[in-house]
């Protein structure tokens, strides 16, 4: 994987069919907005990341990896949800959403989140951390038009 500090440079597998991209890099090289990271490498389908640990009550410190699909050209994030489970650091547990962009305005669009055997709360917060963090709703939004 080639990284770079440069604006614009590439932060994933080019073979891969998404990008994974550590939101540290949106945040700091895309002005937190994944929408500046898809124009800037013509991404269709991206994986954001981002490690962390939370501190739980009565549980202690937990490691979590969370990761927020947003994509355009997947039917199902099965594949994306289980290089997810395959590349997560170790001893961090993943939470996996996926979110498809070109379901945007249907009925049928929503966001997916793995089930995972933490709390509700706990699992909704770290994935709108991501998506927050990112300004993915503004980034469906525009991917639709």
């Amino acid at each position: 994987m080639a990284k770079t500090t440069k604006r614009g440079a590439s932060h994933h597998y080019s073979d891969a069919p998404a990008h994974f991209v550590p939101l540290a890099v949106i945040i700091d090289e895309y002005d937190g907005v994944l929408d500046q990271y898809i124009s800037a490498t013509g991404a269709g389908d991206v994986v954001v990341t981002m490690p962390v640990t939370v501190d739980v009550a009565r549980e202690g410190k937990q490691k979590f990896f969370v990761a927020v699909a947003v994509t355009t050209a997947f039917d199902d994030p099965e594949a994306l949800s289980d290089e997810i489970e395959r590349t997560a650091p170790k001893g961090h547990r993943p939470v996996f959403a996926w979110v498809p962009a070109n379901l945007f305005g249907r009925d049928d669009f929503g966001i997916f989140i793995d089930e995972v055997p933490i709390g509700e709360v706990l699992k909704n917060s770290l994935v709108n951390e991501v998506i927050e963090q990112a300004a993915i709703e503004a980034t469906v939004v525009a991917l639709s038009k």
